[in-house]
């Protein structure tokens, strides 16, 4: 059985919270090689669900967007040290009136998250981000 670097064709891997390596490794494919998304890519990265920094930031970089919960994924992704093209990328595709609309929508007491989309990416975002 061959096993397919697109999104589309992986759909099932790509919702399921447990699974990291193929995401990861599907989304580094798209990555390294600039390609565009489909619509259909687009729908399956934004449910998502994703806890490790890569995966977070290649989400991000690959829906290219500035949404409040995209610009967490991109700024967790600028600082990511193991793969500086990467950090560079979503460093470029916010700004800082973006991350300050994020904060006052995702940080809003009547916010309500998704528990395996938008939960991890907010942890994440806090531990780097919002160190008391």
């Amino acid at each position: 059985m061959d096993f397919s670097l697109s999104i589309e064709d992986n759909k099932a891997l790509f919702l399921d919270p447990i699974v990291t390596y193929e995401k990861r490794r599907i989304l580094q494919h798209y990555f390294e090689n600039e390609m565009e998304i489909t619509d259909n890519d687009r729908h399956i990265l934004e449910k998502c669900p994703a806890n490790e920094i890569e995966t977070i930031a290649l989400v991000g970089v690959l829906l290219g967007i500035t949404t409040p919960l995209n610009v967490f994924r991109l700024r967790i992704g600028s600082v990511f040290k193991s793969d500086p093209k990467l950090a560079q990328k979503c460093q470029r595709c916010f700004s800082t009136t973006d991350v300050d609309h994020a904060e006052s929508v995702l940080f809003h007491w009547e916010y309500e998250y998704d528990e395996n989309i938008e939960e991890p990416v907010v942890d994440v975002y806090l531990s780097h981000f919002k160190k008391d």
